[in-house]
């Protein structure tokens, strides 16, 4: 009798037990456990006031189609990846998030205990192809640039079960191409179009031809860098004989800008499967030179104090600028000011050669943790469908990821040769150097790239210091080791006798 008393007591204890248990955790349980269709469904984005208005019209035509489905717009002007980050820590992200390509592999990471196989880390963002398989659904990949998909997937698996799994579908993105102002290029008499006969004896290598009236005649879809360079050169001018520069040839801001004359002189950053770094070699030590030979020795790019206030868009506006590099993101603000410019492709390494440029994408995912998939299921279906992705071109800031809404993008603005950015991103646009390793990797590119191109001489490192100095950084190479240790140890030399001077 006395055990059974026990026993009884036991049970009756855990009882009570669970019931406080559930009665303290239930809103917790329910949370994570559970679909919750009241509220509204929370979507996320950033961007400026003209993209804000893109996305109002993208969801006001979401709720013509979906009235069921009620939607808070959050939308963030600043440190939109931190903040996200925060939400993630917290379990209270948005359930639906635009996202950039280069954060976006560390959020989809899942870390295993090699120990005990426990998943210790769990991807931020829902798997889109299981819940498209679970519904029958075909999320039609094909529809989408190749690059832009690969940027928010990655294979698992082995074997006969290895897959592809999308976790974002992409909404938009762009190429780098070179901008010129019309004004400065006509003042200076530079003419763009084909090179007439009467000039090819002129030439330079393939697509500049000089004209004995005066001037030049630039062939963009033949040019290379060579004459890439003489054409910065001749527009760099100082018109009042001060000594001082009062038009720059050119202008970019930073490494990853300069990748698409990186990868056309065949220099890479990361090894081809992103594991180890390979900056190094002939290739690479081209491509650093020319970065800092256009800042220093020719003198084409301005440095910060001879910019002042202006960034790069309103020094091309006002004429300081005659070229810069950036994607479609830089039109609107040059529209609005209604500065007369057109666009150039990256020159190609040499006549007939390869060419390169940078591409990137965003694309919207949904949380992980959301418990409203349904419904945010649908708002991503209706973001990449053919009406929401008219909007994205009709805001000429970035190319539709939707291939078939090309056309009506490149139409849309005439006197720019808008479809080159098209062009692009079909023919000889190249991924980023991508990896959950992002962060690290572009705050050591950026320390590099600043180093080459130092104001104060004796800040100024020459090319293979440079280099020493990052196959020197233990945190960077931690993570990806030298492609070629034997090359990365004569860089180092030169990193130490520099240091020992």
């Amino acid at each position: 009798m006395r055990a059974d008393g026990r026993i009884l007591g036991v049970l009756v204890l855990a009882v009570g037990v669970a019931a406080g248990g559930y009665w303290l955790g239930s809103d917790t349980v329910r949370y994570h456990l559970a679909a919750d269709t009241s509220g509204p469904l929370r979507v996320s984005f950033w961007g400026s006031y003209q993209e804000f208005g893109m996305w109002k019209r993208m969801l006001a035509s979401f709720r013509e189609k979906h009235p069921d489905i009620p939607v808070k717009m959050e939308y963030v002007t600043t440190r939109y990846e931190a903040k996200m980050r925060q939400l993630f820590v917290a379990g209270a992200a948005p359930d639906v998030m635009l996202y950039q390509d280069e954060p976006f592999p560390a959020l989809i990471q899942r870390v295993v205990d090699a120990a005990t196989g426990k998943t210790l880390v769990e991807p931020q963002f829902l798997d889109l192809t299981a819940f498209a398989d679970q519904r029958g659904e075909d999320l039609r990949l094909k529809r989408f640039y190749d690059s832009a998909v690969r940027c928010f997937g990655r294979w698992e698996g082995t074997g006969p079960r290895r897959r592809w799994h999308q976790y974002g579908l992409p909404v938009r993105g762009g190429c780098n191409l070179i901008f010129y102002n019309k004004r400065r290029f006509a003042a200076c008499g530079v003419r763009v179009g084909t090179i007439p006969p009467a000039l090819r004896r002129y030439v330079v290598e393939a697509g500049l031809a000089r004209d004995p009236a005066g001037g030049y005649v630039l062939d963009d879809e033949r040019w290379t860098i060579k004459e890439f360079v003489q054409l910065c050169r001749y527009l760099t001018r100082d018109h009042d004989a001060d000594g001082r520069i009062d038009q720059f040839g050119f202008s970019t801001t930073f490494w990853l800008y300069w990748l698409p004359w990186h990868v056309t002189l065949g220099a890479r950053y990361l090894s081809e499967d992103l594991t180890r770094l390979a900056l190094m070699g002939p290739e690479a030590e081209a491509s650093l030179q020319l970065w800092q030979d256009l800042y220093i020795k020719y003198h084409v790019i301005p440095r910060a104090a001879e910019m002042g206030q202006m960034n790069q868009s309103v020094g091309f506006m006002t004429g300081r600028i005659a070229m810069f590099c950036t994607g479609p993101w830089g039109m609107p603000f040059l529209d609005q000011a209604n500065v007369p410019y057109d666009l150039l492709h990256i020159p190609r390494r040499r006549p007939g050669g390869f060419r390169a440029t940078r591409v990137t994408w965003d694309c919207v995912a949904i949380y992980a943790k959301s418990r409203k998939k349904d419904q945010a299921w649908a708002l991503v279906k209706h973001l990449v469908s053919p009406r929401a992705q008219c909007i994205v071109a009709e805001a000429q800031r970035s190319i539709p990821a939707l291939r078939s809404v090309g056309a009506y993008f490149a139409m849309r603005k005439p006197g720019v040769a808008v479809g080159k950015f098209l062009r692009a991103a079909e023919t000889y646009a190249v991924m980023q150097p991508i990896t959950v390793h992002w962060d690290l990797m572009a705050r050591k590119m950026s320390e590099l790239f600043g180093l080459l191109r130092a104001p104060d001489q004796r800040d100024r490192l020459s090319v293979h210091e440079a280099l020493g100095r990052l196959y020197s950084d233990t945190e960077l190479t931690e993570k990806f080791p030298p492609a070629d240790e034997r090359l990365a140890e004569q860089y180092r030399r030169a990193w130490k006798a520099r240091r020992s001077r």
